[in-house]
């Protein structure tokens, strides 16, 4: 062939004998395709016979160091924004660039971007939240290292940072019993397998208080979210928790509301005020994540503490082991953190019913407490931030 003609995936697909699709394929490094060793031989000689190079091969180097892919739902809840930005400041530190792509949990997306990434020059991916792909994850992690983020899941065949998502509902519904609160309203967006931190989240939750306090109530309000929905509204979550809180005040026997994440809390907070009611008074709320708007005053957020920073840090210096040869191909490490409430000033004992608070106006509104953990909670939950080791066949990174 002329120097001069650029040799095609069709000149390919001549010379092996297989089609353009195929050929496409196997070049690409598609990782949710297989063929035999045969057909894959056979193209790739034929490639190398006619001098083939995919396009990203002929072009300039965009970045001077290697880099790493962050994947993640969004960047608008502060929660995965502070994640990505640990895991870049961990990369930065290691002499990586890095680069984050957004799915708004569109499995079709994470499809895409997985496809591309095995077929690219990548160092690894770390995703910040559960993928929805995990056998095509595991088979992306056979080419390049992969660390993920998320709910404890011992099923997933890669190096994982996990947080016990079902302990976090259980410290919250222990705490809320101990405040005297029997009936309360669990709010969320999508509650689905895709989803799991948010259903261990409410398994928790419910499991807790069926033991401890039979004879009340978690009254469960969620509002489906479509990956268009997410992509559509900067105010999604928020909006979800207003939208269903103020839904749930016409259930009298209600003291509280435990949102699924503090985004979804803050949503919930405005209800309640929106309504006449107050802040810890007559509502008490409780999130989960501990994202940093959650400790602003006038009443801070009592939520669950997720070592948001940590974690990113953690996943990132996993990821680097695996690319240094400090740990094995062969072995998953799995890090667990453990987590803890903090109590703020959302949350009280029920004082009254919400139709006598309402009519008491008279008394100003208490100064929101400083931040502390409940006794019963520090004497059952460990604090530190400090990462253990849960299930693991690999040496976790500090």
């Amino acid at each position: 062939m002329s120097a001069r003609n650029k040799v095609t995936l069709a000149d390919v697909s001549k010379e092996s004998g297989f089609s353009p699709a195929t050929v496409s394929m196997i070049l690409g490094g598609r990782a949710d395709v297989s063929f035999a060793p045969e057909t894959v031989r056979r193209v790739r000689e034929a490639a190398e016979r006619l001098g083939y190079a995919p396009a990203s091969k002929k072009r300039a180097a965009l970045f001077q160091r290697r880099n790493a892919l962050i994947v993640c739902p969004n960047v608008l809840n502060p929660y995965y924004s502070t994640l990505v930005q640990s895991i870049q400041q961990a990369a930065d530190a290691r002499g990586y660039d890095t680069l984050v792509h957004t799915t708004y949990r569109d499995r079709e997306s994470e499809v895409r971007i997985l496809n591309a990434a095995a077929g690219s020059d990548l160092a690894g991916i770390v995703f910040a939240m559960m993928p929805q792909c995990t056998e095509l994850v595991e088979r992306v992690n056979r080419r390049l290292p992969v660390v993920v983020i998320g709910d404890r899941n011992s099923s997933l065949n890669v190096d994982t940072v996990e947080l016990n998502n079902y302990s976090a509902g259980a410290i919250i519904a222990r705490y809320m019993i101990e405040l005297g609160h029997r009936h309360i309203a669990y709010i969320s967006t999508t509650l689905n397998e895709a989803n799991s931190a948010r259903v261990r989240r409410l398994e928790g939750l419910r499991d807790t208080y069926r033991e401890l306090c039979p004879e009340g109530s978690v009254l469960v309000r969620s509002r489906d979210v479509s990956p268009g929905d997410e992509l559509g509204s900067v105010t999604i979550e928020h909006d979800v928790g207003r939208e269903l809180a103020h839904k749930c005040l016409s259930d009298k026997r209600l003291t509280a509301f435990v949102a699924v994440n503090d985004m979804v809390a803050y949503g919930v907070l405005d209800a309640v005020r929106a309504a006449g009611f107050r802040v810890p008074e007559d509502y008490s709320v409780c999130g989960f994540d501990n994202i940093f708007p959650s400790h602003f005053l006038p009443v801070g957020l009592t939520t669950v503490e997720h070592y948001i920073v940590d974690k990113g840090r953690n996943a990132f210096e996993m990821l680097h082991a695996k690319l240094s040869g400090e740990t094995s191909d062969h072995n998953i490490t799995r890090v667990e953190f453990r987590h803890h409430l903090i109590v703020r000033g959302s949350t009280a004992p029920p004082r009254s019913t919400p139709e006598a608070a309402r009519s008491d106006k008279t008394q100003p509104p208490q100064t929101p407490p400083q931040e502390k953990t409940p006794p019963a909670a520090a004497a059952s939950e460990e604090t530190a931030p400090q990462p253990v080791e849960a299930g693991q066949t690999g040496t976790p990174t500090e």
